[in-house]
């Protein structure tokens, strides 16, 4: 005779309520929004806009650009000074 073994159900009892994973939060960074500054002017090289659509358009590209360039300058002021060369030590000869 063969023996057969039975498996346990082994998942939790539930109470009638349900766990949904969270989806993450969307993010957008510095560096998306440089590529949309960077699309936005492509497609205004390209005509890819319309005459009436160029103000609101410049507009947005303006607010963007400045922000970034804050963004930079504030990058540049947190940089620790770079120091290229190592500092000297002069020792005594006696």
């Amino acid at each position: 005779m063969v023996e057969e073994t039975k498996k346990e159900d082994t998942a939790p009892i539930q109470d009638g309520t349900v766990s949904t994973p969270q989806a993450e939060a969307p993010s957008l960074t510095v560096a998306d929004l440089r590529n949309i500054r960077t699309i936005i002017d492509i497609s205004s090289q390209r005509g890819a806009f319309k005459g009436v659509e160029l103000k609101t358009v410049g507009e947005v590209f303006d607010k963007l650009d400045i922000f970034l360039k804050a963004v930079d300058a504030k990058a540049k002021a947190e940089e620790p000074a770079n120091t290229d060369s190592p500092a000297e030590v002069k020792t005594e000869e006696k």
